[in-house]
C-alpha cells in the first residue's frame, strides 16, 4: 500500500472479530489469545491474524504476536510502533540502555539504527528485530533493574530507561553498549559537563565492576579531569580498555589496564 491508502476492506464478521480482540483498549494480541477470544482453533486464529496483517489492520511484531494499526495512520503499510514500547512489551522486565539511553538524555547526538535493551529474560541472540525495528539485547541480573532507572510513558506502558549516571556506568562496564570505548569517552565527557563525578563513581561501585572503575580512571586522565574521586584499591587483573577489540597494546601501570586502542587523539 502506498501513502494515504486505507487498509484493505473487511467483512462484517472481521469487523466484529477485531472489535472483540481490541474493543476494550487492548493494543496487542497473541495467536492463543485470539483463538480463545474468538472460540476457534489455534491454526485458524493464526491464519486470520496473518490475513488481517496482510491487509494493513495489524502489524506482526514477532511470531505469534500482533499489534493493532491505528485507524488514523497515514500509511498503514509503513506504520510501526515506538521501538521502546515494543521492547518493553516483549522483554519486560527490561530497560532501555547504552547509546539509546545516552541519546535520550542528550549525552550524544550520534544516531544508531538499533535500540539497546537490557533484560532479565534469557537472551538467545544479541541482535534481534521486532516488526521493522532493530535491537541489541543483553541479559542482566534481576537486581540490575532495581536502581538507577527512570520511568518514561510510551503509550500505555511505563518503559524504564537508565538514568544519566547509570547509562555511563553501564557503558564503562561494557563499552559495546556505548558503541565502543571512543564513543563511551565522548558520552562521559558530556555527562561530566553537567553532573558530579562522585555520582558516577557511586553508580559504578553499585555495579561492582572493577574493570569499569579502571576504564573510568584512565579516561578521566586522558580527558584531563581530576581522578581523586576514585579511591580505594583497584581490583587485580589487567582487563582491556575495549574488550570488543583485539588484545595487545601497552599496560597502564596506574590503572591496571591493557590499552588496546588509542583514545588520546
Amino acid at each position: 500500500m502506498g501513502p494515504n491508502i486505507e487498509p484493505g476492506g473487511l467483512s462484517a464478521r472481521s469487523r466484529r472479530d477485531l472489535a472483540t480482540l481490541f474493543g476494550a483498549g487492548q493494543r496487542t494480541v497473541t495467536v492463543d489469545a485470539a483463538a480463545a477470544a474468538l472460540g476457534i482453533g489455534r491454526e485458524s486464529a493464526a491464519r486470520r491474524l496473518s490475513a488481517w496483517a496482510s491487509r494493513g489492520w495489524l502489524r506482526r511484531v514477532r511470531r505469534g504476536l500482533y499489534i493493532a494499526v491505528p485507524v488514523d495512520a497515514r500509511d498503514p503499510a509503513t506504520w510501526n510502533e515506538d521501538p521502546w514500547y515494543l521492547a518493553d512489551l516483549v522483554w519486560d522486565p527490561c530497560y532501555i540502555a547504552g547509546w539509546s539511553a545516552a541519546n535520550h538524555w542528550a549525552l550524544t547526538d550520534q544516531a544508531f539504527r538499533s535500540t539497546v535493551v537490557a533484560t532479565a529474560q534469557r537472551v538467545r541472540r544479541v541482535d534481534q528485530k521486532l516488526a521493522d525495528a532493530s535491537y541489541v539485547v543483553h541479559h542482566v541480573g534481576a537486581d540490575r533493574l532495581e536502581w538507577g532507572l527512570v520511568g518514561e510513558w510510551r503509550g500505555d506502558r511505563k518503559v524504564k530507561v537508565s538514568g544519566r549516571e547509570r547509562t555511563v556506568a553501564d557503558m564503562l562496564s561494557d563499552p559495546t553498549l556505548g558503541g565502543g570505548i571512543r564513543h563511551t569517552m565522548e558520552v562521559l565527557d558530556t555527562l561530566l559537563s553537567a553532573a558530579r563525578l562522585e555520582d558516577l563513581v557511586e553508580a559504578l561501585e553499585r555495579l561492582d565492576n572493577g574493570a569499569a572503575i579502571k576504564r573510568l580512571g584512565y579516561l578521566l586522565e586522558v580527558l584531563g579531569y581530576d581522578t581523586a574521586a576514585i579511591v580505594g584499591p583497584l581490583t587485580s587483573g589487567v582487563p582491556l580498555l575495549d574488550p570488543s577489540l583485539p588484545s595487545g597494546g601497552k599496560r597502564s601501570p596506574r590503572w591496571g589496564l591493557r590499552i588496546n586502542v588509542d583514545v588520546s587523539a
